[in-house]
């Protein structure tokens, strides 16, 4: 495997169209990592694009100047629940799947977390997305549970591992 100088950044409104046309090539082609279906990201305007992206919850990771994945970060924002994060869609283009773009991806937005004071990320992984589950075990995270029915793709219900990481220290409970 040859490992490519990627970077890590937020994405920013002016990512909107490669953001969008991302997305819908992993809708496309991997349609077990997205809750959105083909028909719905196609309705995707410009504008919408710009303005998801206007609220700082997506990650890139980038071969020079072009965006080759992306990442949800999103904080839960309740005082009783800001200690954690869920993470997803995460999506790396096929061709630089194995390059290590996927692992800056994952390492960004975990130190990220860190910095912020994030304690625990979590995920859901479909039952059969395999290739993904294996990525994020090598990454620490732990399926605890699974998730029945969570959504549905062609009328077929699918499961889901949640998978938990925990990057910070857990507070004790109060009596």
């Amino acid at each position: 495997m040859i490992e490519r100088p990627y970077t890590y950044r937020v994405l920013t409104a002016e990512d909107g169209a490669s953001w969008d046309a991302l997305r819908k090539e992993g809708v496309r082609d991997f349609p077990l990592g997205f809750l959105v279906t083909a028909d719905e990201a196609e309705t995707m305007t410009a504008e919408k694009a710009r303005s998801i992206l206007e609220n700082g919850t997506t990650r890139g990771v980038f071969d020079a100047s072009s965006l080759v994945g992306y990442c949800g970060l999103r904080r839960e924002t309740l005082q009783q629940t800001c200690h954690r994060a869920e993470i997803g869609p995460f999506y790396v283009t096929s061709a630089h799947q194995g390059c290590g773009a996927a692992r800056v991806l994952m390492d960004g937005v975990v130190s990220e977390a860190r910095t912020r004071g994030i304690e625990q990320l979590e995920l859901f992984v479909d039952v059969e997305n395999t290739r993904a589950l294996a990525f994020y075990k090598r990454h620490g995270f732990e399926p605890i549970s699974v998730h029945p029915d969570g959504v549905r793709i062609g009328g077929k219900s699918r499961d889901a591992h949640f998978c938990i990481l925990r990057i910070g220290r857990v507070m004790s409970a109060v009596s």
